[in-house]
């Protein structure tokens, strides 16, 4: 009797965590308004953080007058700087920011404040990690002649995209090139929270104060997306327990602290149903990995793509049901061993791409011979 297994997917998920205050950068110091930043930071699958970013984008409003707007300020000799210098005045300042400062689409105004149109590029390594900032009624007698900076505490917009992989299985080779998330959507619409976001996450099993993060709008456009990956892949080879990073640093952005890991708009994921439809013909959710599957004792015997004369194959694996929230980190582990997802194509209740060698056993039985009778007499018998 044959059985049929299928890839296994864990996913975890993890707050972004905040850099300690021995993270906080220097600033420039005088009477005019000066700026300090953190940001709430990836430890793993490196996002933008307090050390890495470098620009952002500041809108000022004070007694319903434009203070600043869309002041590009930048970290330069080792201090927060702009053009010019702008004072406090005697009312109270809000200030709205936005990182990185290139980010198209935003709209602030003292009485409005979003990032319009917001699309995900379908290339991994353009992508960027969309940070947001609210300061609210900043006292110039709190800033006293510029000894004390505005801190600014920005929040990840985003949600953060790990891959990862694990073989138990001691007969399967398996080497990854390339995944992909299908039907995710790229374009969406952001409104900055009323409160501000000045309370810093500490660690990744914090929590961030409700009405202080913004919101994104129903998103659009659905699309796939690559991850970023070494060009030699990930090879499991025999039982990897421990979960290996699939994603890797590519394009040009190799020079700083992304990784391959995606940037997504917040959304909900309605995975792939095999049983209804191919995965070409569905608009839910699925994972696409490039891979090659040796077995055997050996691990010499090519079980994956199935067509010998190629080496290298995607499988499809559903996603879960899940919501990505904003200012997390989702972690999806492939679990090679009993399976290997499915067969792509556009029929229902596809092939699966491993099909385990199990036994049942019988034993004929003996069929029967011809009969023999021995004569155990002897010819002295009649004497």
């Amino acid at each position: 009797m044959m059985k049929s297994k299928y890839l296994a997917v864990a996913l975890s998920a993890v707050a972004l965590t905040a850099c300690n205050n021995e993270d906080v950068l220097e600033v420039n110091q005088g009477r005019g308004i000066s700026f300090q930043v953190a940001t709430e930071a990836s430890t793993r699958a490196q996002a933008t953080t307090t050390n890495t970013i470098d620009n952002f984008k500041v809108w000022g409003f004070t007694d319903n007058k434009t203070l600043m707007n869309g002041l590009e300020v930048s970290y330069e000799s080792n201090k927060w700087t702009y053009d010019g210098t702008i004072f406090w005045p005697a009312t109270d300042v809000d200030f709205y920011s936005v990182s990185p400062s290139d980010v198209t689409g935003v709209s602030i105004t003292n009485s409005s404040q979003k990032i319009t149109g917001f699309t995900v590029d379908t290339d991994q390594s353009k992508q960027v990690d969309l940070l947001y900032a609210v300061n609210k009624g900043e006292k110039k007698d709190d800033h006293a002649e510029g000894s004390k900076p505005v801190n600014i505490n920005f929040r990840h917009a985003l949600s953060q995209i790990v891959f990862k992989a694990k073989n138990t299985n001691e007969n399967l080779k398996v080497t990854v090139k390339g995944v992909k998330i299908a039907n995710i959507k790229k374009k969406g619409d952001f409104t900055y929270p009323t409160n501000a976001t000045t309370g810093n996450v500490t660690s990744e099993s914090g929590s961030i104060t409700s009405g202080t993060q913004g919101t994104w709008g129903t998103p659009t456009d659905a699309t796939t997306f690559s991850a970023g990956m070494d060009a030699n892949g990930v090879t499991l080879n025999g039982k990897v327990e421990t979960a290996v990073d699939l994603t890797t640093a590519t394009g040009e952005n190799t020079n700083k602290t992304y990784t391959g890991a995606l940037f997504m708009i917040p959304q909900a994921l309605i995975p792939w149903d095999p049983s209804t439809e191919g995965c070409n013909k569905s608009n839910n959710v699925y994972f696409l990995l490039n891979c090659q599957i040796l077995s055997g004792t050996d691990k010499n015997i090519q079980v994956w793509p199935s067509d010998a004369d190629e080496t290298y194959a995607e499988i499809a694996v559903p996603a879960e049901t899940i919501t990505w929230e904003q200012g997390k980190k989702y972690v999806y582990t492939f679990i090679f061993g009993e399976g290997a997802g499915y067969e792509p194509g556009d029929k229902p209740n596809p092939n699966p791409t491993l099909v385990g060698i199990d036994f049942d056993v019988t034993v004929d039985v003996f069929i029967n011979g011809t009969d023999q009778t021995i004569d155990m007499g002897t010819e002295d018998d009649g004497e």
